[in-house]
């Protein structure tokens, strides 16, 4: 009788839930190889991450069939950070925004949202609980967040500093701040159908920028291939690039014509993009990032800039 292969997937080992007996088994991958790290049933310790870090191991593996009860793992743990009397908030900040990029990793690298749809979002609810918590929550996590400058930590910044916008702004709603969360995680999730190449360079040619500018409608196309069907998280998406005296793309869309959620991720994503390292620009502070954005405040909602440079000025952020 012939044994079926066992397929795995990766696993970023900061996810795992320490002292907490395993579900399944763990494993390393040594070149086209799965070795066996840890058994079911025996507990992953802090330590045993640690060595692993600091043997230049980012990654273990599990078998597809398991993957159910990882994530399940996942969302539960991530419900009991938010409710434990035991943590501070600070402790509560790092965590959630780990176990918050097991998915956020996986849906922006792979463009994958379909299938992980249901984990995204109650990832994104947990964070909107967190955040919601204290004034303070949204400090301590974007402290943490400042340091992630990849694709990944791009759009984890951008959905963040939305949510609490648009809370700032009145969004009450837990749906509405889900729906502005995601859209600000997945809003350049198009970029996966250009070149890295392309996306890298530091001179691109005409041509180049005319490609790399379709990103917004390729984004447009995944989150619609992967069912979603809210206009408002799609708009977001499609017009984080717009501007609102007409000079941004795709379509050079004017203020009246630019959705609520596309203003919002307009100026949260140009303020992440103005504070992070690119191929082309060296980072600004916050302060510097917000004075830049008042000096062209007519690309922007004024109203939504102004509350956003009060909200950021509470964080006191001045990396």
């Amino acid at each position: 009788m012939r044994t079926e292969k066992a397929q795995y997937v990766p696993i970023i080992i900061e996810s795992l839930i320490f002292g907490k007996n395993s579900d399944y088994p763990l494993y390393l991958k040594s070149g086209d190889n799965y070795i066996l790290y840890r058994s079911k049933a025996l507990i992953f310790s802090q330590n045993d991450a640690l060595r692993l870090k600091n043997n230049g191991v980012d990654n273990l593996y599990i078998e597809t069939k398991d993957k159910d009860k990882y994530d399940n793992d996942i969302i539960e743990h991530m419900d009991s950070i938010i409710k434990s009397p035991d943590l501070n908030f600070e402790e509560k900040a790092v965590k959630m925004y780990i176990y918050s990029k097991v998915y956020a990793e996986y849906v922006i690298t792979t463009g994958n949202l379909k299938d992980n749809r249901e984990n995204v979002k109650k990832s994104v609810e947990a964070t909107i609980e967190y955040l919601l918590m204290s004034k303070f929550a949204f400090i301590n996590i974007l402290n943490l967040s400042g340091y992630d400058y990849n694709e990944v930590g791009h759009g984890m910044n951008v959905s963040i500093y939305s949510m609490a916008l648009a809370n700032k702004l009145g969004f009450s709603n837990k749906i509405s701040l889900y729906g502005i969360g995601l859209s600000g995680l997945t809003h350049d999730i198009g970029k996966l159908k250009i070149s890295k190449g392309l996306l890298s360079k530091t001179e691109p040619s005409k041509n180049d920028i005319e490609e790399i500018r379709k990103h917004p409608i390729y984004s447009k196309e995944i989150l619609t291939a992967s069912g979603i069907d809210n206009a408002n998280i799609i708009n977001g998406a499609l017009e984080h690039h717009e501007a609102s005296n007409g000079t941004g793309y795709p379509y050079g869309k004017i203020e009246e014509d630019i959705s609520t959620y596309g203003k919002i991720l307009i100026i949260t994503n140009r303020f992440d993009s103005l504070t992070r390292n690119r191929p082309y620009r060296i980072k600004l502070s916050a302060n510097d990032a917000l004075s830049l954005m008042e000096q062209t405040s007519e690309l922007y909602n004024k109203a939504f800039l102004r509350e956003f440079a009060l909200l950021m000025s509470k964080k006191n952020y001045n990396a």
